[in-house]
């Protein structure tokens, strides 16, 4: 035996192992002080993290809040205020209905448009749903549309039997400048109003007024989109308007009216003036053209003129204040065709049997009432209603063709 190699061999032995036992005693110990500092690191992190959502809090509290208020205040605007609203009118109208003296229904001081779309129809929802008799009512409005509340008041006023044309102009433009363009309270021009009716009508003796304050109220809400289309319907009642008794002498047996005014939906432009002007030549060439231009400034807007456009007829002096309104409704009763700015009188046509066509420029404040007016139409079975973009005017000429096969009317 070799004693030299064996013990050579058992020396490498015990120094492997010496080795071994010294790199596992390293790594134990390393482990110990990992676990030793994250025993340590671990609660001071916990703190530390307490300590940051504890600064956070307010925070985040806050931005909850913000949330919860503005939820809350979307919810008063668009539901309770509105329910509110209804409520307060609806028991405005119930103590109009108790008793059995005359009620003023006005004064009527904003668009034709309004009028025929929503105002007359809320009167024919107010006077079915509160039982009151038409006998009651006054009507109070302007421009000789007495027709227009046949059925709906025994008695009309006219504003231009109360006021000179100018006084009542300039002090309906005052009234437009202090920020009532749509009525939405009584103001001091009303008070006068109903004094003057009181005094001429109603011996001075004061009567409650119905006013069109309670329907803008009602209807602004519906408007914005915070009430539904059967919120709508079910305060209004839809009827057809009979053509007037009267209508103006010297009117072509098949001719369009045309009525082109200033505004919104159809501004002032030279562009617009030469797309209208052309518009109203063409269909001068397919039938009579006659223009309710009526030269007067009651209101804000102003009409487009076509005095030198062949096969066209102006009403002129036909037209006075006072029965201005009246001398229109009976031209468009009469007409095959009604062409005009979309708005004010463009929804009465259909309402009267006459085929209309509402051009715009610009539809950004249309769409609840064109949508309104479809409705309205349908229910009492109207007339047609076409709309037409003016930018469309160039590109298809397609007003001669309505005009000449869709739009021959028979009258007796």
């Amino acid at each position: 035996m070799n004693v030299r190699a064996v013990a050579v061999n058992l020396a490498g032995v015990a120094a492997n192992r010496v080795n071994r036992l010294g790199r596992h005693t390293v790594r134990r110990a390393r482990r110990l002080w990992r676990g030793g500092r994250k025993a340590i690191d671990g609660p001071v992190h916990a703190g530390r993290r307490a300590a940051a959502e504890a600064a956070a809090w307010p925070a985040r509290a806050d931005k909850t809040f913000t949330k919860v208020r503005k939820r809350v205040e979307r919810f008063q605007e668009h539901v309770v205020d509105p329910w509110l609203e209804q409520r307060d009118v609806e028991r405005s109208l119930a103590r109009l209905a108790r008793g059995r003296g005359p009620i003023v229904v006005g004064p009527w001081l904003s668009e034709v448009g309004y009028e025929v779309l929503y105002w007359r129809p809320f009167l024919m929802w107010m006077l079915d749903r509160y039982r009151i008799a038409p006998e009651r009512l006054i009507a109070v409005s302007r421009g000789g549309v007495a027709d227009w509340y046949r059925g709906i008041a025994s008695r009309y006023v006219d504003l231009l039997d109360l006021f000179e044309p100018g006084d009542f102009a300039a002090r309906n433009a005052a009234r437009r400048d202090g920020g009532d363009q749509k009525q939405l309270s009584p103001g001091e021009f009303d008070a006068e109003i109903v004094r003057r009716v009181a005094a001429r009508h109603l011996h001075g003796r004061a009567a409650p007024l119905c006013h069109p304050s309670f329907m803008f109220r009602l209807f602004r809400r519906f408007w914005f989109g915070d009430r539904s289309l059967d919120f709508f319907l079910n305060h209004v009642r839809f009827e057809r308007i009979a053509p007037p008794a009267a209508v103006p002498r010297g009117l072509p047996d098949r001719f369009a009216a045309v009525k082109f005014y200033t505004g919104p939906a159809l501004p002032d432009t030279a562009a617009h003036r030469g797309m209208l002007r052309a518009l109203v030549s063409r269909v001068a060439e397919t039938m009579p053209v006659v223009v309710l231009n009526t030269g007067l400034t009651l209101d804000e807007h102003r009409d487009f003129t076509f005095e030198d456009v062949p096969n066209t007829t102006m009403l002129g002096d036909a037209l006075t204040p006072a029965t201005n309104l009246a001398i229109q409704t009976g031209v468009i009763a009469r007409a095959s065709l009604l062409l005009g700015t979309c708005g004010s009188l463009a929804w009465l046509g259909p309402m009267i049997g006459t085929p209309t066509i509402g051009v715009y420029a610009d539809d950004r404040f249309l769409a609840p009432h064109l949508f309104v007016a479809r409705h309205a139409y349908r229910l009492m079975e109207a007339a047609s209603f076409t709309t037409l973009d003016l930018a469309a005017v160039e590109a298809l000429d397609i007003v001669p063709q309505l005009a000449a096969a869709g739009f021959d009317r028979q009258r007796a």
